[in-house]
């Protein structure tokens, strides 16, 4: 990582800049031509080869004060997170990634140093991934916020919410509630156990698990992202069936039923309702072979005008899941 020192303020966009896509462009000549790029950062907008897939494409934004506050995340988290939460969307579709873009929105006395950090973690986290970071923005605001762009190739077939069918067996892959968690904490005022923090602070963008998915025959996928119940709704509303969820069928780990005794409250709550966990649900015909790692969670009822979510056949009680504007 090259040496910088003080704000952006002092140091200018442009100059940041030019080093960024110094950096960026070395990279892409290391890697040769196979990342399909013609023109890489540093234009007006870069140039890419799609090849002969089909793209899935996808951008999410964390902002501080909405999605993190201030101390949580080390810079180097930040920049792999912002990645992860996009990776995650293209897992869904069953893709992927090729290319990732990344808006960043900072403080004029934002330390160049730390966004260097920030922005360092993007284009590794890109590259660990088999993606290449091409390009972005640089902007100032009162908050730092980063937007990813993310840009999939579909290689089976592109996973939807809409497909689920009734007699569909639901099905998840990855830990859920241990963020949540780790959110709640830090917003009490705490320090939430490792275990928990690093679920919230290096999320796993599942892209092997999507691809078996769409090579298995899954009906219709989605990223758990502002919680299992939540996303199942969109599911359910997309295909146009009900969905029951079995909560005997989670495995809830220590560290989660340890913070949820302390705070007086079900682990379940997390699990089922809590967001910001990355993985993946799916639906699949009762006879079709399950890739491994998947857990059988619930199953899709039948098709309805009014589709619901319901757990062990009731409704659920607690919070139903993120919304950023409720």
């Amino acid at each position: 990582m090259a040496e910088s020192r003080g704000t952006l303020a002092r140091r200018g966009e442009h100059a940041f800049l030019d080093r960024l896509c110094d950096r960026l462009r070395a990279a892409d000549r290391e890697a040769g031509s196979a990342r399909g790029i013609v023109v890489g950062p540093g234009d007006d907008a870069a140039v890419v080869e799609p090849g002969r897939r089909p793209l899935a494409v996808t951008t999410d934004a964390l902002v501080e004060g909405v999605h993190f506050r201030p101390g949580w995340l080390r810079p180097e988290e930040l920049g792999a997170r912002a990645i992860a939460v996009n990776l995650s969307d293209l897992a869904a579709m069953g893709a992927s990634p090729r290319w990732t873009l990344v808006a960043a929105i900072v403080p004029p006395d934002f330390s160049t140093s730390d966004l260097d950090r920030i922005l360092d973690a993007c284009a590794t986290a890109s590259e660990e991934a088999g993606a290449a970071m091409i390009g972005g923005n640089l902007s100032r605001g009162d908050a730092l916020s980063l937007t990813v762009t993310a840009v999939g190739a579909v290689e089976e077939r592109a996973l939807e919410r809409r497909g689920a069918r009734p007699g569909d067996r639901l099905v998840v892959t990855g830990t859920l509630g241990a963020a949540a968690a780790a959110v709640d904490v830090w917003l009490d005022g705490g320090e939430p156990p490792p275990a928990l923090r690093e679920r919230f602070a290096r999320p796993v963008a599942r892209l092997a698990a999507g691809r078996a998915l769409a090579a298995a025959g899954a009906r219709a996928a989605i990223d758990v992202s502002d919680g299992l119940l939540a996303d199942l709704g969109h599911v359910a509303r997309a295909s146009g069936v009900d969905i029951d969820v079995d909560p005997d069928a989670f495995e809830v780990a220590e560290p989660l039923t340890a913070v949820a005794s302390a705070y007086g409250t079900q682990p379940l709550r997390w699990v089922l309702a809590g967001g910001d966990d990355h993985a993946l649900a799916a639906t699949f015909p009762d006879d079709a072979v399950l890739p491994e790692g998947f857990v059988v969670v619930g199953r899709v009822g039948a098709a309805t005008e009014d589709p619901v979510v319901t757990v062990a056949g009731a409704p659920w009680t607690l919070d139903a899941g993120h919304d950023h504007f409720r």
